[in-house]
């Protein structure tokens, strides 16, 4: 059959062909002219509608001549019907009026799906209407199928953007059968389509393991570009100012939101049981939006009762920000069996209003990576309704851990996933047409990967004790990305290996460099995969390391994995043996999150170990977890060992593993990663005893007595890591330096102390850089009366954000000047002097 509709379909387009084929290029000069083709775009409020407007706005930005042809709304507030064509901004969209339906059934919604797909193809027969490269999203799921018609009509390249797996999801909900003919036939159209494409696009690296189980020969097509949310638009509102917490009365109860979808891919029954579980408590369960379970969860709540839980519609886009923000704890749920067939947007939306987020999932879901990496809430078992009430329960209790792990998911999403971030992934793919970003093996010949280095302290003195080497990806164009992002890949091909012996080799070259400059006597602690652990070349690498370059057996540790020196005892007994002869120590990494390491610990030959972050992030009044912390350092001391805390955060963690008794720590309230010439200075500074001064707004850092009268440079950042490390530099370069976590502080400090110079981080909450900017220009211009002209005072911006739209802002606002992170350091030297100067 398949055979029959490909021999019809090729001689149907050949006939097209000679009727469509332009004779002479239609379009402009744009290098790159986009079509984006989806079913849904605002006003629909459809979370892909959303996300593809934001893409097409972020795009355009970049040069790319984007036009989109998509549906009149099915699911939009305040309208039926939308123009047939508009500009919204410089996005030129056309929408369809064929046989258009807002039915949430399976009958209605195929149907209203294959006129718009018929009305697509129709429209993009004309060369004006779909430029030099194809955007095509699953919504709807046999959408993609154009791409390849008109790919072997016109020869023009296509892009797939896979949200939703179909027909696997189709199989999952039992619409249709695994073996039913649609499902097969569908199978092999999907394998003719993604072997044309120039590329596809998922969301995680579950989907992607999905598509390659079935279709292997297109691996090296697929990229894993995740979704995003804006962090100058979705961001903490505190809920005692919060608009919408005010109207519906959440202000003073611990509220946990679920917003979007209740669909048949989201899991309601574990909310529903959590509910239950906190029936008697003051904890109130929102939930906004609809869907097909939504009918279902009312019913269950009705019936039992329950008080806790309220209901309220889809909100208007405009409204998010204080919709998301109007809670305490947000859910996002992905149902057993649905891994790697949908991808939750929400997730990204979540964080970025700056609140703890608990995620119910798979225990092979990639949410949990990106949890774990952000330390922003909890990864629940479906089923584990009890495990969700004791988190909310937690929450509840300690106001100060719910705001911290909200602070970290916000600066997760600005740090990584952030609109124009993730936009120029896909303007590098539309460009080429041919995925080459997600080639790790090119990325290592073309030395793109970089090692940073994060200081591990005696906590007793202040002064570094060591380096953690790790590795981070600096991608030519999408710029630095974390690790959860490609180190799964790496360890599925097996190319973790020889990034695992570059990493060595790397960082011993560095330390190396750094002995021969200094007296300091470092530790270098190198984290070992799985596979490098028990690869028979282990040893022979780290021989030829360390000989290479002269370094003591005894300035290298070591670091496996808790579940990976669990994997085989006997075989880690063996590998640990022969290192302990070479006088090589060994460290156990993230321990105490597996009460079975505790039974083998005294097995193993390991000179140290490091307590799991996700333990360190949750020290408070948690009796239990102090008691465990407390025999850890015991059990270590017994067996000689050092204990280290991992992901010291704040003061108050700080002073909690002090009072257990752990002499050693690292995290990002001292230093978060940073490059090789980042961490010269960090060293600096904590050898000096830096890392004790307080973190008050006017502690001031003298070079000396004679530096009375050096420049005096404000720096104004929320993220104290961020202030520690440019203070190191602006000292060295022989400045004098304040120091501001948040904008009030910053215009106080302008005021009494009147510096000759401000670095103004532009992304913080409350009051962000541009606003604070403006209000220190206004204060300099009001100052001054008009009678005598004063010299401005120089304001260096620092972000991430190199949008052009960012930049104008950042000059309207009154900067003197712009540089955005991961900073260049010696950029930033040159312009310290010449604005000081």
């Amino acid at each position: 059959m398949l055979r029959f509709f490909t021999a019809f379909g090729q001689n149907f387009l050949r006939r097209l062909r000679q009727l469509f084929q332009p004779e002479q290029p239609s379009r402009s000069t744009a290098e790159v002219q986009l079509t984006l083709v989806t079913q849904f775009y605002p006003p629909d409020f459809a979370a892909t509608g959303q996300f593809m407007d934001e893409l097409a706005q972020n795009l355009s930005k970049q040069g790319i001549e984007a036009q989109v042809f998509t549906g009149q709304p099915s699911y939009a507030f305040d309208t039926q019907t939308a123009p047939d064509t508009e500009w919204m901004d410089k996005v030129l969209v056309r929408r369809s009026r064929f046989l258009r339906g807002g039915s949430r059934k399976w009958a209605g919604r195929t149907v209203s799906s294959l006129a718009f797909c018929a009305h697509a193809i129709w429209h993009l027969l004309k060369p004006e209407h779909r430029g030099n490269v194809l955007l095509l999203t699953s919504e709807p799921p046999f959408l993609q199928v154009i791409g390849w018609m008109l790919k072997l009509l016109f020869n023009i390249p296509f892009v797939t953007l896979v949200y939703d797996l179909y027909p696997e999801v189709a199989v999952e909900l039992r619409v249709l059968s695994q073996n039913h003919w649609l499902i097969r036939f569908w199978d092999a159209v999907n394998r003719r389509v993604w072997n044309a494409a120039d590329a596809i696009v998922v969301p995680c690296h579950t989907m992607r393991d999905r598509i390659v189980a079935k279709v292997p020969e297109v691996a090296d097509k697929i990229t894993i570009i995740h979704n995003w949310a804006d962090p100058t638009w979705i961001k903490p509102i505190a809920k005692c100012t919060n608009a919408f917490a005010q109207e519906h009365q959440l202000v003073d109860t611990f509220t946990v939101l679920y917003s979007g979808n209740m669909g048949r891919c989201h899991d309601m029954d574990t909310i529903l049981g959590a509910a239950i579980e906190l029936k008697n408590e003051p904890v109130e369960f929102l939930f906004i939006g609809g869907g097909p379970k939504q009918a279902a969860v009312m019913e269950q709540i009705k019936a039992l009762k329950l008080t806790n839980c309220r209901f309220l519609p889809y909100q208007d886009k405009s409204l998010l920000p204080q919709s998301l923000t109007a809670c305490d704890l947000s859910l996002v749920s992905v149902d057993t069996g649905m891994e790697g067939l949908v991808a939750p947007s929400k997730f990204y939306s979540a964080l970025s209003a700056g609140r703890p987020v608990a995620i119910i999932c798979e225990k092979h879901s990639y949410l949990r990576s990106l949890v774990a990496d952000a330390n922003c809430g909890a990864a629940i078992n479906n089923g584990d309704s009890k495990g969700l009430a004791g988190f909310i329960r937690y929450l509840a209790k300690d106001p100060e851990m719910t705001q911290r792990m909200g602070q970290s998911g916000y600066r997760y999403i600005q740090e990584y996933f952030t609109p124009f971030a993730i936009s120029q992934q896909y303007y590098r793919i539309l460009r080429r047409a041919v995925v080459k970003n997600a080639d790790l093996s090119d990325a290592l010949n073309q030395s793109e990967f970089r090692v940073y280095y994060q200081p591990v302290l005696d906590l007793r003195s202040g002064k570094i004790w060591g380096l953690e080497a790790v590795v981070r990806w600096q991608h030519p164009t999408r710029g630095l990305i974390c690790p959860a992002e490609f180190v799964p890949a790496a360890e599925e091909t097996g190319l973790i290996i020889s990034l695992g012996w570059w990493l060595l080799e790397e960082a011993c070259r560095q330390l190396q460099l750094w002995r021969s400059q200094s007296n300091y006597d470092l530790k270098l602690c190198i984290n070992l995969s799985s596979r490098q652990f028990f690869h028979p070349d282990l040893i022979p690498q780290i021989d030829r390391a360390l000989a290479t370059y002269q370094l003591p057996t005894s300035c290298l540790m070591l670091e496996v994995d808790d579940q990976v020196a669990m994997e085989d005892a006997a075989a880690t007994t063996s590998i640990l043996l022969q290192l302990q002869i070479r006088q090589i120590p060994v460290c156990i990494d993230n321990f105490g999150e597996s009460y079975t390491s505790l039974d083998y610990l005294h097995r193993f030959p390991v000179a140290a170990l490091k307590i799991a972050p996700s333990l360190i992030g949750r020290i408070g009044p948690d009796k239990g977890l102090s008691n465990l912390l407390e025999t850890i350092v015991i059990l270590a001391k017994d067996l000689n060992m050092l204990a280290i805390a991992k992901g010291i955060e704040t003061e108050e963690q700080l002073q909690r593993v002090k009072e257990i008794g752990l002499q050693y720590g690292q995290g990002f309230l001292f230093s978060p990663p940073v490059d090789a010439e980042s961490a010269s200075v960090v060293v600096d500074s904590l050898q000096s005893g830096l890392s004790t001064v307080p973190d008050a707004s006017t502690t001031e850092m003298m070079l000396s007595p004679s530096s009375q009268n050096a420049s005096l440079v404000l720096v104004v950042d929320d993220d104290r890591s961020m202030r520690s490390i440019l203070k190191g530099i602006i000292a060295k370069e022989g400045h004098r330096v304040i120091e501001a976590k948040n904008a009030e502080e910053a215009i106080s400090l302008f005021q009494t102390h009147q510096p000759n110079l401000i670095l103004l981080d532009a992304l913080m909450p409350d009051m962000d850089g541009f606003q604070c900017c403006q209000q220190l220009r206004y204060l300099q211009n009001s100052s001054n009366d008009g009678a005598i002209a004063v010299q401005p005072v120089p304001i260096l911006m620092i972000t991430a954000l190199d949008d052009s739209t960012s930049v104008d802002r950042a000059f309207d606002s009154g900067a003197t000047d712009y540089i955005t992170k991961p900073i260049n350091w010696a950029v930033l030297r040159q312009r310290l002097n010449r604005l000081l100067s």
